[in-house]
């Protein structure tokens, strides 16, 4: 099991880094940024993972992986541009 320490809390950061990224590489322009992407990716991992640390179940790394992508699924399905608008040229100026 997994205790709160400084090695602990530079994994879910990683983790959190790590997933923004590959969301943002994945979803491309029909997202949110990469900024908000690695942000989101690091908040939401590093606070289900101390959750999971706090309530102490194992595999708190892993809850904070799948904790991370959920948040970030969410944030880029309701901040997602349609596609129709991009290929009908109705995009704003």
């Amino acid at each position: 099991m997994e205790e709160l320490n400084g090695v602990t809390i530079y994994w879910l950061i990683s983790i959190g880094l790590i997933i923004g990224y590959l969301i943002d590489l994945i979803l491309g322009k029909k997202g949110v940024s990469l900024a908000v992407n690695l942000v989101g990716g690091l908040a939401g991992s590093v606070i289900i993972g101390i959750i999971a640390i706090l309530f102490q179940l194992y595999g708190a790394l892993a809850y904070a992986t799948i904790g991370s992508i959920a948040l970030l699924f969410l944030v880029n399905v309701f901040n997602m541009e349609p596609e129709y608008e991009e290929t009908a040229g109705l995009t704003k100026k």
